[in-house]
């Protein structure tokens, strides 16, 4: 454990790292290394997120197998539990361990219970990176059994949370093309229950694969994009909503992912629609990327809608 000379000088890399201008994955790697100088993790998943749903895009996986990748998802969208990602993201306190919510009794976690421990993971910390008005990540750092996170570990953690948001979001805007796509058009994936493929359409297996690369490792069985939105189902289904995210592929084309149960299925398998994302559906992520006020939103919608300069003058009353 470092002491508190040793949490600053590490808080002050991170910092660094954030202004470096380094890719997504490369950033969320060297930040995973640097929480390893000062705090043991035995094994870590660190994703971005879309700000507007809150549904992972990516995910860094570290030493965390891919069969429990859809577990930790089910237990997300589908089982109630402390911890979940999306209160960290709404609640006042961005950094959570299980140690902390379930005071020492980790059996009234069913994710402890029914996934950590059989892996032979004891205590988890949990943390949502944010700006000042949105979200564009997430981390889970876990151990092994044994001695749970300490308050000053996640005083460290809740410290450079916010400079950890601020560089995801400047990475979604500033990320590079790493390879091109084939893909054009629409396509379309159908994953069984538990989301493994069953069909696709050959513009739906470029789209997996432009989604695959930005995973790292590349995700198997399925991109953390397509798992997310399909397992999100279950949240927002009895509200009559249909789950989507906007996510930027390895290609650098901004997609969005829609998924729905196929009613006319045996088993209700899903149905996952991938598709280029169009003008009106990237305004919002331009406009939280860019940290844009609410008038600045206002004048970017119209430039996109084409409007001459005079006639956005006018609307705006300028």
């Amino acid at each position: 454990m470092a002491n508190r000379v040793g949490f600053e000088a590490a808080q002050q890399r991170v910092r660094a790292l954030a202004y470096a201008g380094l890719s997504s994955v490369e950033f969320r790697l060297a930040v995973l290394r640097e929480l390893n100088t000062v705090i043991h993790v035995d094994a870590s998943f660190f994703s971005t997120a879309d700000p507007a749903t809150l549904l992972h895009t990516s995910a860094v996986r570290l030493d965390i197998p891919d069969d429990l990748g859809a577990l930790f998802l089910d237990n997300e969208f589908r089982t109630p539990d402390v911890n979940k990602f999306r209160c960290l993201a709404a609640g006042p306190d961005r950094v959570a361990t299980l140690e902390r919510a379930t005071h020492g009794d980790w059996s009234v976690s069913a994710r402890s219970e029914q996934i950590m421990q059989p892996a032979g993971l004891g205590d988890e910390l949990r943390v949502a990176f944010r700006t000042s008005t949105t979200t564009w990540g997430f981390a889970c750092l876990h151990r092994e059994a044994g001695a749970p996170f300490g308050e000053d570990e996640i005083a460290f953690v809740a410290g450079i949370a916010p400079h950890i948001g601020e560089a995801l979001r400047r990475c979604v805007m500033t990320e590079r093309a790493v390879r091109d796509s084939a893909a054009d058009g629409p396509g379309v994936v159908t994953l069984a229950p538990d989301l493994t493929l069953v069909a696709a359409t050959p513009s739906g297996e470029r789209w997996l694969a432009d989604l695959a690369a930005v995973d790292h490792p590349a995700s198997r069985p399925q991109p953390v994009a397509v798992l997310a939105v399909a397992r999100a189902l279950a949240e927002v289904e009895t509200a009559g909503a249909t789950p989507r995210l906007t996510v930027r592929a390895a290609s650098g084309r901004w997609l969005v992912l829609h998924a729905a149960h196929l009613t006319s299925a045996q088993h209700s398998q899903v149905a996952v629609v991938i598709e280029p994302a169009s003008r009106a559906e990237l305004e919002p992520m331009i406009a939280a990327g860019y940290a844009l006020t609410a008038r600045e939103a206002e004048t970017l919608t119209l430039v996109l809608r084409g409007l001459a300069t005079k006639t956005i003058a006018n609307q705006l009353r300028v």
